[in-house]
């Protein structure tokens, strides 16, 4: 049995032997992936049967991959079809557009119904408690939602549970399981996680939070092996100081700049990296400047344990080099060329500044 690149297999033997038939949506994404790579290899899965617009890389034993797109017309109607006698539905698709991801999630329910599943688990975000001054810290379950109006993804993944809520509310409803994770790490490039890592300000007081996606993706088997129903956090721990955080992660964030051009590279990042062409998510600023830790005892009293805390998450998914392990002569040739960068980010700024004062 082969396993992808960067999948590990969970350890273990479990009581259930060969019961459970696994709808998985979004198979093809980086946590889908290592999601029907683990439940492919459980004893108590029978098979599982994955969808995705893009092609899945790999095969597995006991998985059925197919190819299509939950936002046509008929995706109701054809996951119903694929996923029939299915015990536990698992809804990961997400479209970085948020147009579309009421509709998909209608056609998942929709979809649901047909199939009868026992249980239907929906990957929300940690985001949706909202970035806000005042937040208790560590956020537990009890805590109500307020994700913050300018960030959309917060906003849609909120309305999204909303939705599930008043849908399992019906009767004949499958036990539905919403996660809230809090900010996952892989070795993909993640817009959000890098839009996290900088903040308006360093600080010793702000708590940041990583968690592995390979626990991520345990935190889904367990929820599935244990039919868990209801709203859990998933975090390895109540964060660390953001400080720590800055120091661990390697490249350019680890610079030891003047706080003048400090300053103006973390304003300029807000909205867009100029060392590296990335935009950062709209409206993610306030997530970036307060801190939305949570906590995941409620998780963790069912059984689910993390591997990685969130310091080992956070260096061992940063393919970046990392400054103390540079040699001086890589040193002083990374700080020349962000230097240099930054002056072109200083002058760009300085001319446009001029171009408005003279208009």
């Amino acid at each position: 049995m082969s396993t992808p690149s960067g999948v590990s297999t969970p350890s273990g033997t479990s009581i259930i032997t060969g019961t459970k038939r696994v709808l998985v949506t979004g198979c093809a994404g980086e946590l889908g992936r290592r999601l029907v790579a683990r439940l492919a290899t459980e004893s108590w899965v029978k098979e599982v049967v994955g969808v995705d617009r893009h092609c899945l890389a790999g095969t597995w034993p006991k998985l059925e991959a197919h190819t299509f797109d939950l936002e046509a017309p008929d995706a109701a109607e054809e996951l119903a079809a694929l996923g029939k006698g299915a015990s536990t539905l698992v809804h990961l698709a997400w479209s970085p557009s948020p147009g579309p991801n009421l509709d998909i999630l209608r056609a998942v329910t929709y979809a649901a119904e047909a199939i009868e599943p026992s249980q239907l688990v929906f990957m929300s975000s940690a985001t949706v408690y909202g970035a806000w001054p005042d937040n208790p810290v560590p956020l537990t379950e009890d805590v109500e939602p307020r994700p913050n109006p300018q960030f959309t993804y917060a906003v849609q993944k909120r309305a999204a549970e909303l939705a599930l809520e008043r849908w399992a509310a019906q009767d004949d409803r499958p036990g539905v399981a919403i996660l809230r994770p809090a900010c996952a790490v892989g070795p993909l490039e993640q817009p959000l996680y890098r839009a996290l890592t900088v903040s308006g300000r360093s600080s010793n007081e702000r708590m940041v939070q990583y968690l592995h996606v390979d626990d991520l993706a345990a935190a889904v088997v367990h929820a599935i092996e244990h039919d868990l129903a209801g709203v859990f956090n998933v975090a390895p721990d109540a964060g660390i100081p953001e400080d720590i955080a800055r120091a661990l992660v390697g490249g350019t964030a680890g610079l030891p700049l003047p706080a003048r051009l400090r300053g103006l590279v973390v304003h300029a990042r807000s909205t867009h990296d100029s060392l590296t062409g990335r935009r950062w998510p709209a409206g993610s600023k306030p997530y970036a400047s307060n801190t939305w830790v949570v906590a995941a005892d409620k998780l963790k009293m069912t059984g689910w344990a993390p591997e990685y805390s969130s310091e080992e998450a956070l260096v061992v998914t940063d393919q970046r080099p990392h400054w103390d392990d540079l040699s001086q002569s890589k040193r002083v040739g990374v700080t020349l060329g962000a230097t240099a960068a930054l002056a072109g980010v200083v002058a760009a700024g300085g001319a446009a500044l001029v171009r408005s004062r003279r208009s």
